[in-house]
């Protein structure tokens, strides 16, 4: 038997996705499931087995071909079509599968003669959960299972990644093996900026983030990023105040990271910092300590209630958080971006604090 997911959007929302493909898996060992996605986001099959086979599409696509994305889901008879999107488009694209039953969120009137099985969307939970509630017509006391539970996404990386990133790590920490390892992301996707959804820190807070870190010589600082965030971490290395390199602090974002690779960096942490993006779901996915930077978007959907896990937002703000809840794009006046480098220092001492005791 075969299911197929479909489940647009970035990279962490494949992440997030894991745990009820997971949780399909055990009740259902025998089935075959496939994952539609943007092909922006396929490079999720290096970080998980889960799946037989990764289909692609451009949803983002302004004038998509329907025939064309019909044939893709049609090219196997499957059981159940389970979509993780939210919309009337969504709720279309489930319809036109070829399956016996097929799953989405429920939205208006017309989500029942689209779908087998609308399911209520609720929202208020972190959204490995809410992704997991499609599965209510499938498994069964599937809410006994899942109460009072955060259901955490598990990646696999493969052993030559692992010793990939041994290997690009050893030479530049030999002298300092005993140092805690910080690995600091800054960057978002170019698609945020473009739709003008605001979820960065500005580098001038990341250069004084890093300047602070480093005068604690038990810190080993290490940068990281791919290629959409070279513009970001050039600022941020202009914005240094240094000019000879300290020795606990290097930056790896020259490199020519797969996601695979991303992930083998972040897994030799002892602490990962960042902003609400990609890899904060891989250290998640990780159990890697992370304390990641919040702006109008909210942590509770985001990040599983967990100590390892810790977000800095501002607080008292009634206005936050907003993004996705209250509307589809950040607002001109973000107040909610103006976390302090103190804010971010507190916290980072936390969670490095806690390694004594782990």
């Amino acid at each position: 038997m075969h299911a197929l997911f479909i489940n647009p959007g970035g990279i962490g929302d494949q992440i997030l996705l894991l745990p009820a493909v997971k949780l399909l898996k055990e009740n259902y060992p025998d089935y075959h499931i496939d994952l539609l996605c943007e092909p922006r986001s396929s490079c999720i099959g290096e970080l998980t087995n889960l799946y037989r086979k990764i289909k692609e599409f451009d949803f983002k696509d302004k004038n998509p071909e329907i025939f064309s994305l019909r044939e893709i889901i049609r090219r196997r008879r499957y059981k159940y079509v389970i979509s993780t999107g939210s919309s009337y488009k969504a709720n279309f694209v489930t319809a036109l599968a070829d399956a016996e039953i097929k799953i989405g969120f429920k939205k208006g009137f017309f989500s029942k003669f689209l779908l087998t099985y609308p399911v209520i969307l609720n929202k208020n939970q972190y959204t490995s959960n809410m992704f997991s509630d499609l599965l209510e017509p499938i498994v069964s006391d599937l809410s006994k299972k899942v109460a009072g539970k955060n259901l955490i996404p598990e990646i696999k990386l493969k052993m030559s990644a692992v010793e990939w990133a041994r290997e690009t790590l050893n030479p530049r920490i030999k002298e300092r093996y005993y140092a805690k390892k910080i690995f600091i992301h800054p960057g978002v996707s170019k698609l945020s900026i473009q739709k003008n959804i605001l979820k960065s820190w500005s580098s001038k807070n990341w250069a004084t983030l890093i300047e602070k870190l480093i005068e604690n010589q038990d810190n080993m600082v290490i940068l990281i990023g791919g290629k959409d965030d070279h513009d970001t971490i050039d600022d941020i290395h202009k914005k240094l105040s240094f000019f000879a390199r300290p020795k606990n602090f290097f930056d790896l974002s020259s490199l020519d990271l797969t996601i695979e690779k991303l992930g083998a960096l972040i897994s030799s942490s002892d602490l990962l910092v960042c902003v609400d993006s990609a890899p904060m779901h891989i250290a998640v996915a990780l159990g890697k300590r992370l304390v990641a930077f919040f702006g109008p978007t909210n942590p509770k959907k985001l990040l599983p209630n967990n100590p390892k896990f810790i977000p800095v937002h501002v607080k008292n703000l009634e206005c936050r958080p907003c993004l996705f809840d209250n509307r589809s794009e950040s607002c001109s006046r973000p107040e909610c971006l103006n976390v302090t480098p103190e804010m971010m220092l507190n916290t980072i001492n936390i969670q490095l604090g806690s390694l004594k005791t782990v």
